[in-house]
């Protein structure tokens, strides 16, 4: 009789292993979570702080040519970025104006949110 127990044991053991794989595990919803967490942190910064020129650049000559509509542009340019304040970039475009026989300056500005990368304004003026 004693043979029958230990085999009987022994099955109870293979079945308690069973529904040990079969139950989720304490730490299946910690690194859930974390996974969670780390892709709200990593996601927004990541494309804030590497807003590429080129996002704004169409919009900057678009915003020109519409100001000087018919004038030649001509020496286009990227002139810089600058951190105006925690929720302001500013992007600043050059580009020479020919209207008639007028040949000045002009400047486009671009704010936008550094962190979610949205468009806040475009300003164009002669310089």
């Amino acid at each position: 009789m004693k043979m029958d127990r230990s085999a009987k044991h022994k099955q109870n053991i293979h079945e308690s292993e069973i529904n040990d794989i079969m139950q989720p595990k304490w730490w299946v919803p910690f690194v859930a979570a974390m996974v969670l967490f780390g892709s709200f942190m990593i996601h927004p910064a990541t494309n804030a702080a590497t807003q590429p020129v080129e996002n704004w650049e169409r919009l900057a000559y678009t915003a020109l040519q519409e100001e000087y509509e018919g004038a030649a542009l001509n020496d286009y340019q990227y002139i810089g970025r600058t951190q105006v304040n925690e929720d302001q970039t500013k992007d600043v475009f050059r580009v020479t104006v020919k209207e008639g026989s007028a040949l000045f300056a002009a400047h486009a500005e671009i704010y936008f949110h550094p962190i979610t990368g949205h468009l806040i304004s475009i300003n164009v003026f002669r310089l």
